[in-house]
C-alpha cells in the first residue's frame, strides 16, 4: 500500500482512531470505541451560542498513560469550511490562564504547548481531517499561532503522502512516555509555520503582506459574523459608525481594520528594525503619524492586547511573525534602490495597496 493510502480515507473519528491505533501506535487502553473518550457540550466549555452552533460534537480522548500531560481532543464541526475562530476559541478555553478569577470554572485547563486538536469538517464525501496545535511566542508578548495539519480524499498523492510521513514520523506514540519533555519535543516537532520564506526584498514584502492582510480582513469579517451585538469587534464597529461613518459596513469595517493593523506593523518594524514587541507595538510608531498611532492601539486593544480577542484569532500574529523574520534591512535597501528620493514609511504604502486591493489602488490614482 502507497503511503497515501494510509491516511486518504480517514474522514470521521472512528477511522481516525483506527488510523492513530494502527498506523501511529498510539496505545489506547480500551477496545471499545466508545470507552476511548469523554463527552463534552459546547456549553461546559464556557462557549456562546453563536459558536456552539458550529459544533456537531467534542470528544476527549482518555489519557493514553497514568501521566500524561497532553489534552487531546476530538471536534466534530457542522459540513461547511473549518471555523478557524470557532476552533480557536475552543481552545483559548482549555489553556491555564496566567490570572485566574473567582468565578473561573473547575473544568481541567492545560499548558498551551500541551493541547492537541482532531478536527473533522466538510461534506460527507469530502470530510477534511485537521491536527492544530498552539506554539508558545511568550517571549514575544504571549502571542500564540496555531499550526496545522489538513488533508481530505481529494488531496494529490503527493500531499496526502507528505500529511502521513510528517504524522508518523513525528506523532507516532513515543518510546518513553514518561519523558514528558520529549514526548513534547517530538509531537510539536509535527506543526511547522505555514510561510517559512524570509522576505528580503520591497515587491516580496508587498505581496506577502497584502495576502495577509487580506486574511485579516476574512477573518475579522468571520468574527463579526460570530458575535452577539456585546462582542468586541461589533462593539468597536458600532462606535465607528456613530462617530465617522454611518453606513459602514461589516466589510468595509473589516478592510479597515487589515489595512490598519498590517500597514501600522510595518511602520512600527521600519522605525525600529532590531524588532517587534507585542506590549509596546503601537508605542513604536513615529510621532509625526498619531492618527496611525492612535488607530492601531485602538485595534490592537481589540485584537488582544486587551485580552478581548486573541491575536492568533484575527490572523494578526502571522504579520508579527513575518516582520519578525523579515530582513528588514535587505528590504528598505532594496527600497532605497528603486526609491531613493521616498520615505518607505510613507510611499510604502501604494505598493501594499496595489497588491492588496488593485481596484482601489486604480481609484486613488
Amino acid at each position: 500500500m502507497a503511503n497515501y493510502q494510509a491516511i486518504q480515507n480517514v474522514n470521521d473519528f472512528v477511522s481516525l482512531i483506527e488510523y492513530l491505533r494502527e498506523e501511529l501506535e498510539w496505545d489506547f487502553q480500551a477496545e471499545d470505541i466508545e470507552d476511548l473518550t469523554f463527552d463534552y457540550e459546547p456549553e461546559e466549555l464556557g462557549l456562546d451560542a453563536q459558536t456552539s452552533a458550529k459544533i456537531e460534537g467534542i470528544k476527549q480522548l482518555r489519557p493514553l498513560t497514568n501521566n500524561q500531560t497532553w489534552g487531546i481532543f476530538y471536534i466534530d464541526f457542522e459540513p461547511k469550511k473549518l471555523p478557524i475562530v470557532a476552533l480557536r476559541r475552543i481552545l483559548g478555553k482549555l489553556v491555564v490562564k496566567r490570572r485566574t478569577s473567582a468565578n473561573q470554572s473547575d473544568r481541567a485547563a492545560w499548558q498551551m504547548h500541551d493541547l492537541l486538536f482532531l478536527s473533522s469538517y466538510g461534506e460527507n464525501q469530502t470530510r477534511t481531517m485537521s491536527f492544530a496545535h498552539f506554539s508558545d511566542n511568550s517571549e514575544f508578548g504571549d502571542l500564540p499561532t496555531l499550526k496545522t495539519i489538513t488533508w481530505n480524499n481529494l488531496d494529490t498523492p503527493l500531499h496526502l503522502a507528505h500529511a502521513h510521513q510528517t504524522l508518523t514520523a513525528k506523532l507516532r506514540f513515543p518510546d518513553n512516555p514518561n519523558d514528558a519533555k520529549a514526548w513534547r519535543e517530538q509531537w510539536s516537532s509535527a506543526f511547522t509555520q505555514r510561510h517559512g520564506e524570509v522576505v528580503r526584498t520591497s515587491k516580496q514584502l508587498a505581496v506577502r503582506l497584502a495576502e495577509l492582510a487580506r486574511n485579516i480582513r476574512q477573518q475579522a469579517n468571520e468574527v463579526l459574523y460570530l458575535e452577539s451585538e456585546k462582542g468586541e469587534l461589533r462593539k468597536l464597529h458600532s462606535a465607528f459608525q456613530e462617530a465617522l461613518i454611518h453606513d459602514l459596513s461589516y466589510d468595509d469595517f473589516a478592510d479597515m481594520y487589515a489595512q490598519t493593523i498590517s500597514y501600522g506593523l510595518l511602520t512600527a518594524k521600519i522605525s525600529r528594525p532590531a524588532g517587534l514587541v507585542a506590549d509596546n507595538i503601537a508605542d513604536m510608531i513615529p510621532v509625526t503619524n498619531p492618527f496611525l498611532k492612535e488607530l492601531l492601539q485602538t485595534f490592537l486593544v481589540v485584537g488582544g492586547r486587551g485580552n478581548l480577542i486573541d491575536f492568533d484569532e484575527l490572523g494578526i500574529n502571522d504579520v508579527v511573525e513575518m516582520l519578525r523574520k523579515a530582513d528588514m534591512e535587505a528590504v528598505l535597501r532594496d527600497f532605497g534602490d528603486k526609491n531613493p528620493n521616498e520615505d518607505p514609511a510613507i510611499h510604502f504604502y501604494e505598493l501594499f495597496l496595489k497588491e492588496y486591493d488593485p481596484e482601489k489602488r486604480m481609484k486613488r490614482g
